[in-house]
Protein backbone atom coordinates (compact mmCIF):
# COMPACT_ATOMS: atom_id res chain seq x y z
CA UNK A 1 0.00 0.00 0.00
CA UNK A 2 1.36 3.40 -0.69
CA UNK A 3 2.58 5.19 1.67
CA UNK A 4 -0.04 8.13 3.19
CA UNK A 5 0.68 11.26 2.35
CA UNK A 6 -0.12 15.11 3.10
CA UNK A 7 0.47 17.54 0.88
CA UNK A 8 0.55 21.26 2.64
CA UNK A 9 0.16 24.33 0.41
CA UNK A 10 0.44 27.65 2.61
CA UNK A 11 -1.78 30.32 0.07
CA UNK A 12 -2.47 33.89 -0.48
CA UNK A 13 -4.17 35.43 -3.64
CA UNK A 14 -3.61 32.02 -5.30
CA UNK A 15 -7.28 31.83 -6.89
CA UNK A 16 -6.02 31.66 -10.51
CA UNK A 17 -3.99 28.47 -10.17
CA UNK A 18 -5.15 26.38 -7.10
CA UNK A 19 -7.81 24.00 -9.39
CA UNK A 20 -5.17 23.56 -11.90
CA UNK A 21 -3.00 22.25 -9.17
CA UNK A 22 -5.05 20.51 -6.87
CA UNK A 23 -5.81 18.54 -10.27
CA UNK A 24 -2.71 17.61 -10.88
CA UNK A 25 -1.68 16.48 -7.40
CA UNK A 26 -4.39 13.93 -7.41
CA UNK A 27 -3.80 12.99 -10.92
CA UNK A 28 -0.69 11.72 -9.42
CA UNK A 29 -2.54 8.58 -8.70
CA UNK A 30 -0.82 8.86 -4.83
CA UNK A 31 -2.44 7.79 -1.74
CA UNK A 32 -2.91 11.98 -0.84
CA UNK A 33 -4.76 14.42 0.92
CA UNK A 34 -3.96 18.05 1.12
CA UNK A 35 -4.19 21.16 3.69
CA UNK A 36 -4.91 24.26 2.35
CA UNK A 37 -3.42 27.41 5.04
CA UNK A 38 -4.99 30.26 3.71
CA UNK A 39 -3.57 33.76 5.22
CA UNK A 40 -7.76 35.30 4.46
CA UNK A 41 -6.63 36.19 0.51
CA UNK A 42 -8.83 39.01 -0.63
CA UNK A 43 -9.19 37.27 -3.81
CA UNK A 44 -10.95 34.22 -2.78
CA UNK A 45 -8.52 31.95 -2.71
CA UNK A 46 -9.98 30.27 0.71
CA UNK A 47 -13.43 30.17 -0.25
CA UNK A 48 -12.62 28.43 -3.24
CA UNK A 49 -10.45 26.30 -1.04
CA UNK A 50 -13.42 25.21 0.86
CA UNK A 51 -15.47 24.36 -2.56
CA UNK A 52 -12.97 22.45 -3.44
CA UNK A 53 -12.94 20.47 -0.10
CA UNK A 54 -16.28 19.55 -1.19
CA UNK A 55 -15.85 18.34 -4.61
CA UNK A 56 -12.70 16.46 -2.93
CA UNK A 57 -14.74 15.27 -0.12
CA UNK A 58 -12.46 14.34 2.74
CA UNK A 59 -9.18 14.38 0.69
CA UNK A 60 -8.79 18.40 1.46
CA UNK A 61 -8.80 19.92 4.68
CA UNK A 62 -8.67 24.13 4.75
CA UNK A 63 -7.60 26.20 7.63
CA UNK A 64 -8.05 29.84 7.29
CA UNK A 65 -5.73 32.21 8.87
CA UNK A 66 -6.67 34.83 10.97
CA UNK A 67 -3.44 36.04 12.83
CA UNK A 68 -0.62 38.26 11.56
CA UNK A 69 -0.12 37.32 7.46
CA UNK A 70 2.69 36.12 6.19
CA UNK A 71 4.70 32.86 5.16
CA UNK A 72 6.31 32.11 8.30
CA UNK A 73 3.02 32.46 10.46
CA UNK A 74 1.15 30.11 7.96
CA UNK A 75 4.26 27.58 7.31
CA UNK A 76 4.36 27.04 11.48
CA UNK A 77 0.22 26.84 11.69
CA UNK A 78 0.67 24.13 8.51
CA UNK A 79 3.78 21.94 9.02
CA UNK A 80 2.56 21.79 13.35
CA UNK A 81 -0.61 20.78 11.51
CA UNK A 82 0.79 18.51 9.23
CA UNK A 83 2.96 16.82 12.76
CA UNK A 84 -0.09 15.65 13.96
CA UNK A 85 -2.09 14.67 11.16
CA UNK A 86 -2.25 10.74 10.54
CA UNK A 87 0.24 10.85 7.39
CA UNK A 88 4.05 9.24 6.84
CA UNK A 89 4.85 12.25 4.91
CA UNK A 90 3.96 15.74 4.56
CA UNK A 91 4.77 17.51 1.43
CA UNK A 92 5.43 21.16 1.28
CA UNK A 93 4.92 23.33 -1.84
CA UNK A 94 3.84 26.66 -3.11
CA UNK A 95 0.47 27.21 -4.74
CA UNK A 96 1.91 29.35 -7.70
CA UNK A 97 2.51 26.16 -10.00
CA UNK A 98 6.23 26.94 -9.79
CA UNK A 99 6.73 23.72 -8.11
CA UNK A 100 5.33 21.54 -10.54
CA UNK A 101 3.40 18.36 -9.45
CA UNK A 102 5.14 16.02 -12.01
CA UNK A 103 8.46 16.30 -9.94
CA UNK A 104 6.93 14.84 -6.75
CA UNK A 105 6.91 11.26 -7.68
CA UNK A 106 10.89 11.40 -7.86
CA UNK A 107 11.05 13.79 -4.28
CA UNK A 108 8.08 10.96 -2.61
CA UNK A 109 10.63 7.86 -4.05
CA UNK A 110 13.85 9.52 -2.34
CA UNK A 111 12.02 10.05 0.67
CA UNK A 112 12.38 6.40 1.33
CA UNK A 113 16.15 7.06 2.61
CA UNK A 114 15.91 10.17 4.02
CA UNK A 115 14.38 12.22 7.06
CA UNK A 116 13.92 15.27 4.11
CA UNK A 117 13.88 16.00 0.86
CA UNK A 118 14.41 19.29 -0.82
CA UNK A 119 13.83 19.88 -4.53
CA UNK A 120 16.66 21.68 -6.31
CA UNK A 121 16.67 23.97 -8.47
CA UNK A 122 20.87 23.62 -8.42
CA UNK A 123 21.93 20.13 -8.03
CA UNK A 124 22.78 18.26 -11.33
CA UNK A 125 19.48 17.51 -13.27
CA UNK A 126 17.40 20.70 -11.58
CA UNK A 127 16.71 23.76 -14.00
CA UNK A 128 14.58 27.05 -13.85
CA UNK A 129 12.50 28.31 -16.69
CA UNK A 130 11.01 31.97 -17.27
CA UNK A 131 13.52 32.92 -14.03
CA UNK A 132 15.45 35.98 -14.88
CA UNK A 133 19.27 36.31 -14.17
CA UNK A 134 18.77 38.80 -11.52
CA UNK A 135 16.23 36.39 -10.18
CA UNK A 136 18.89 33.40 -10.32
CA UNK A 137 21.84 35.43 -8.72
CA UNK A 138 19.32 36.57 -5.84
CA UNK A 139 18.79 32.54 -4.77
CA UNK A 140 22.62 32.17 -5.39
CA UNK A 141 23.77 35.04 -2.86
CA UNK A 142 20.57 33.99 -0.24
CA UNK A 143 22.41 30.17 0.01
CA UNK A 144 25.25 32.02 0.90
CA UNK A 145 23.95 33.61 3.46
CA UNK A 146 21.94 30.63 5.00
CA UNK A 147 25.78 29.10 4.77
CA UNK A 148 27.06 32.14 6.43
CA UNK A 149 24.47 32.31 9.20
CA UNK A 150 23.35 28.85 9.51
CA UNK A 151 25.68 26.63 7.89
CA UNK A 152 22.64 25.19 5.62
CA UNK A 153 25.24 23.86 3.16
CA UNK A 154 23.23 22.83 0.32
CA UNK A 155 22.97 24.26 -3.09
CA UNK A 156 19.39 25.16 -2.64
CA UNK A 157 18.64 26.18 0.70
CA UNK A 158 16.11 28.42 -0.03
CA UNK A 159 13.43 25.84 -1.64
CA UNK A 160 9.85 25.61 -0.45
CA UNK A 161 9.46 22.72 -2.52
CA UNK A 162 10.13 19.62 0.11
CA UNK A 163 9.28 15.99 1.62
CA UNK A 164 9.32 15.85 5.22
CA UNK A 165 8.87 12.24 7.24
CA UNK A 166 6.14 13.13 9.75
CA UNK A 167 7.86 12.38 12.55
CA UNK A 168 10.22 14.59 12.17
CA UNK A 169 8.18 17.42 12.22
CA UNK A 170 6.95 15.95 15.26
CA UNK A 171 10.13 16.87 17.01
CA UNK A 172 10.57 20.49 15.80
CA UNK A 173 10.52 23.20 17.78
CA UNK A 174 7.81 24.99 16.43
CA UNK A 175 7.52 27.49 19.49
CA UNK A 176 10.57 28.91 19.19
CA UNK A 177 10.70 29.88 15.85
CA UNK A 178 10.42 33.60 14.62
CA UNK A 179 10.02 34.07 11.38
CA UNK A 180 7.11 35.99 10.76
CA UNK A 181 8.17 35.40 6.87
CA UNK A 182 9.93 33.45 4.10
CA UNK A 183 12.64 33.15 6.54
CA UNK A 184 10.84 30.05 7.71
CA UNK A 185 11.94 27.51 5.25
CA UNK A 186 15.66 28.46 5.97
CA UNK A 187 14.67 28.22 10.05
CA UNK A 188 13.26 24.87 9.54
CA UNK A 189 15.95 23.33 7.79
CA UNK A 190 18.36 24.81 10.64
CA UNK A 191 16.32 23.10 13.25
CA UNK A 192 16.88 19.92 10.72
CA UNK A 193 20.11 20.21 10.63
CA UNK A 194 20.23 20.38 14.23
CA UNK A 195 18.31 16.88 14.70
CA UNK A 196 21.03 15.11 12.72
CA UNK A 197 18.73 14.04 10.11
CA UNK A 198 19.59 12.32 6.94
CA UNK A 199 18.89 15.46 4.39
CA UNK A 200 18.73 14.70 0.58
CA UNK A 201 18.76 17.03 -2.53
CA UNK A 202 16.41 15.82 -5.42
CA UNK A 203 16.39 17.59 -8.75
CA UNK A 204 13.59 19.76 -9.92
CA UNK A 205 12.75 22.14 -12.42
CA UNK A 206 11.19 25.23 -10.82
CA UNK A 207 8.89 27.14 -13.29
CA UNK A 208 7.96 30.91 -12.64
CA UNK A 209 4.48 31.36 -11.78
CA UNK A 210 2.37 32.12 -14.83
CA UNK A 211 -0.69 34.06 -13.01
CA UNK A 212 -0.53 36.05 -10.19
CA UNK A 213 1.78 38.30 -9.09
CA UNK A 214 4.93 37.22 -7.37
CA UNK A 215 4.95 38.29 -2.81
CA UNK A 216 9.05 38.83 -3.52
CA UNK A 217 9.57 42.92 -2.78
CA UNK A 218 12.72 45.11 -1.82
CA UNK A 219 10.95 45.30 2.35
CA UNK A 220 10.35 41.14 2.39
CA UNK A 221 14.09 40.69 1.73
CA UNK A 222 15.12 42.96 4.17
CA UNK A 223 13.23 41.45 6.79
CA UNK A 224 14.80 37.92 5.55
CA UNK A 225 17.88 39.33 5.95
CA UNK A 226 17.40 40.25 9.41
CA UNK A 227 15.89 37.24 10.47
CA UNK A 228 18.76 35.45 9.49
CA UNK A 229 20.84 37.35 12.12
CA UNK A 230 18.25 36.19 14.80
CA UNK A 231 17.12 32.56 13.88
CA UNK A 232 20.80 31.19 15.80
CA UNK A 233 20.30 33.31 18.43
CA UNK A 234 16.56 32.43 19.48
CA UNK A 235 17.62 28.84 18.73
CA UNK A 236 20.49 29.10 21.32
CA UNK A 237 18.13 30.87 24.03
Amino acid sequence: MDSRTLVFLPTYNERENLVDLIEQLFALGRNLSVLVVDDLSPDGTGELAEKLAEQYRGKIRVIHRDGPRGRGHAGVTGLREAAASPCDYVVEMDADLSHHPSDLPRLLDAASGADLVIGSRYVEGGRTENFGWFRVLNSRVAAGLTWLFLGLGYTDPTSGYRVYRRDLLARLPWDKMISPGPSIVEETLYYIQREGARIAEVPITFRERQEGRSKLNVWIRVRWILAMLRIRRAANS
